[in-house]
């Protein structure tokens, strides 16, 4: 009999502000994505809804706030230790993002810029759901 994989969910943010579509680098030692240039997320805590887990990308990852404006995306995805349930949120930056510190145990990242959705292309490659997600609710393949 198979054991069931541990369930992740998870949310990404889709931030825009006037200079573009925030999209930030993961560090390069992530044994998922190193490197890359994507979506900032987080994995939701028990019983946190999706609202207040993309408030916490905000607050935590980026050292800003956002306004969320609607759930653009889901998928779910079967990796190799735990399988991903992951929504993708568009929001608004509020103010420009202060990277915090990293701590030991999550995922923080190392700078951000703005661009344009066609940039999630590699990191859609690298196996990026949030970055597939992103690219198919705008009409662009990865």
């Amino acid at each position: 009999m198979q054991v069931p994989k541990p369930l992740k969910r998870a949310v990404a943010l889709a931030a825009w502000s006037e200079e573009g579509l925030l999209l930030v680098k993961r560090p390069e030692e992530d044994l998922e994505f190193g490197g890359a240039w994507g979506l900032p997320a987080v994995s939701l805590g028990e019983g946190e809804g999706l609202e207040e887990g993309a408030l916490r990308v905000g607050r935590e990852k980026l050292g800003t706030l956002v306004e969320i404006l609607r759930p653009v995306a889901f998928g779910v995805e079967e990796r190799a230790a735990y399988t991903l349930e992951l929504w993708v949120a568009e929001a608004r930056l509020l103010a420009q993002p202060q990277l915090p510190e990293p701590k030991p145990g999550k995922t923080y990242y190392r700078a951000y810029r703005f661009g344009r959705p066609e940039e999630l292309k590699e990191a859609a490659r690298q196996g990026s759901l949030c970055s597939r997600l992103y690219l198919a609710v705008k009409g662009l393949c990865p």
